[in-house]
């Protein structure tokens, strides 16, 4: 009986919309010239036509657009539903969505979203290039000229040293002439005065058996006293010329000895300059030695920062292609969620109104099915009548009709 009032009712709004649309339209005009006239009525007789036509159309649609709708729902879940009996709805809400899926995917769409935006800002560092090596100093050619001169020079002084010592020797191995002339003119002149002292003792002897006059024999003691101080510088004279001699022989043994000495120190000298010549001649071959190694080193570690570019370079390489095939596993993932998501039915309101009846749920083969009633915003009845808007049901109150 409410849904004839209701008929009633939006046939009644379809009359008035379509008397206002009539008083509304515009009178006809009076033309001057006949055929103008003729042309006007006709023209106004094809308005009236479509204005009679377009109000039918309005009273239609607006009876259309009033009537309640019905929306048969089939959900897996019931609690897929989002709206109640009594609840207001506007166009695009929704009335029925498997929001706890949706929501489950939407998190996982946005997980997969924030790996691939995280993979996309990643930086992976490309590897430098190792710079070309300078290579090692050579070194400068092998000079001993110093050490060389060196044992010239003790060469040359150890050769004077042994012609002089050669040329001295025998010289001064026998006695110096002047100083043995000297000696042997001392212990003659020594040998003379001892003679005279002697005959002169002998000649006093003589006179003493003779007993000749005391002062014969003074007169010869006298002589005889003067002869033996004469012997006694004579025996001075000697002694002093022996040591004189004596001297000389210990001058010339000195002498040959530091002859033989300096001999010996050339001779030092010279195995001093030719061991330098030979500790010169082993820093040089230590020099050369250690630049062998330090080239090999060199050589070593070149090969070695090569191979470590170009194992850098491999890992560059691998991590691109494993960035690239996180990428494409991540895009897939994210293309599967959300074709997932588009595979959810969502099922949205396609007028505004009120929910006015949900009926009970019936379930086969693991679907459940309703019908959902949609009636129009409360529009009130030209003949009294009571507003459209459904009454929402008391707790108590069952909601099976």
């Amino acid at each position: 009986m409410k849904e004839f009032s209701n008929l009633i009712t939006y046939f009644v709004v379809g009359i008035i919309g379509l008397t206002i649309a009539a008083k509304n339209s515009p009178p006809n005009q009076t033309a001057i010239a006949e055929s103008d006239t003729t042309k006007t009525s006709q023209k106004n007789a094809s308005t009236e036509d479509n204005e009679e036509e377009l109000n039918d159309d309005s009273a239609i649609s607006i009876l259309q657009e009033n009537r309640p709708l019905r929306m048969t729902l089939s959900v897996d879940n019931p609690s897929f539903l989002k709206v109640k009996i009594g609840q207001e709805i506007k166009k695009g809400d929704v009335i029925s969505d498997n929001s706890i899926e949706r929501d489950r995917l939407d998190k996982q769409k946005k997980s997969v979203t924030l790996q691939i935006d995280n993979l996309k800002n990643k930086t992976i560092p490309e590897p430098f290039k190792p710079k070309e090596s300078l290579g090692l100093k050579q070194l400068p050619p092998p000079i001993f000229s110093e050490e060389q001169s060196a044992i010239a020079q003790s060469k040359l002084r150890l050769t004077q040293a042994q012609a002089l010592l050669e040329a001295r020797t025998p010289l001064l191995q026998s006695d110096n002439p002047e100083r043995r002339a000297e000696s042997e003119k001392a212990e003659a002149g020594l040998q003379i005065a001892s003679q005279k002292v002697e005959e002169q003792e002998q000649l006093i002897q003589s006179m003493r058996d003779m007993k000749l006059q005391s002062e014969i024999l003074q007169h010869e003691e006298a002589k005889l006293k003067q002869m033996r101080s004469e012997m006694d510088q004579a025996n001075s004279a000697l002694d002093q010329a022996k040591a004189k001699l004596n001297a000389s022989a210990i001058l010339q043994q000195q002498e040959l000895q530091q002859l033989q000495i300096n001999v010996r120190l050339a001779q030092s000298d010279l195995e001093v300059a030719e061991s330098r010549l030979t500790a010169a001649q082993n820093r040089r071959n230590l020099l050369e030695y250690d630049a062998s190694l330090n080239e090999a080193r060199q050589r070593q570690q070149e090969t070695q920062t090569q191979q470590e570019y170009s194992r850098q370079q491999q890992q560059y390489a691998q991590d691109i292609r494993d960035r690239d095939y996180q990428l494409a596993q991540l895009n897939i993932s994210l293309a599967t969620i959300e074709d997932k998501l588009a595979q959810i039915p969502m099922i949205r309101s396609p007028r505004n109104g009120y929910i006015k009846r949900i009926k009970p749920w019936v379930g086969k083969d693991g679907k459940y099915t309703t019908v959902v009633t949609i009636t129009a915003p409360a529009v009130s009845s030209l003949d009294g009548g009571e507003s459209d808007r459904p009454t929402v049901p008391s707790p108590n109150q069952s909601t099976r009709r």
